[in-house]
């Protein structure tokens, strides 16, 4: 995704068109960002619209030589998903939505990526946090472990511990893992 330099430019200046094209462009992607990593997908809007908040008040920070202004904002909502799941648990025993809980072996042969997500998703939430953000957003164990404020040898265990976990799944998890097999290992 690439993000004109221009756009930025205009945000730093407070236009409000730029910021309008900016957010127009960045939503699909943080969207469907916010529905990897939340457990409650009804707080999807006010995830983003936190996040949207930080990225327009923060701007400034953003070095473009460190990276894309997407990683950047990329960054900024995956740490807003995984606060709200926190928060989440100090009020409920129940980490996923009713729909979310099981998902039937018959089924998993079918599943797209929406529904693998869903599907790793049932993981330990400690698991696939680590799990998602190491396979599939790229990021280092260090900069896993700075995410989520734990160390870095515990992100290599929690990894690890996710594909056991995705490896002790039915023997249906092969035909929905597909061109995904290469992530447990």
């Amino acid at each position: 995704m690439e993000i004109s330099k221009g756009y930025i430019e205009g945000c730093l200046r407070g236009d409000s068109s730029s910021q309008k094209q900016l957010y127009d462009l960045l939503l699909p992607y943080l969207n469907a960002l916010c529905g990897r990593y939340l457990n409650n997908i009804s707080k999807r809007q006010d995830v983003l619209q936190e996040s949207f908040i930080v990225i327009f008040n923060k701007i400034e920070q953003f070095d473009s030589q460190k990276g894309a202004f997407h990683s950047w904002a990329s960054r900024i909502v995956i740490n807003n998903c995984l606060k709200q799941n926190k928060s989440e648990i100090r009020f409920t025993n129940f980490p996923l939505d009713k729909e979310e809980e099981s998902v039937e072996p018959s089924v998993l042969s079918h599943l797209s990526n929406k529904e693998l997500i869903r599907f790793l998703k049932t993981m330990p939430q400690k698991y696939s946090e680590v799990f998602m953000l190491f396979v599939i957003e790229d990021f280092s164990h260090e900069e896993v472990a700075e995410m989520l404020g734990i160390k870095t040898n515990l992100s290599r265990k929690r990894l690890a511990r996710a594909r056991a976990w995705l490896q002790n799944r039915p023997k249906s998890l092969n035909s929905l893992l597909g061109d995904y097999k290469y992530l447990i290992g």
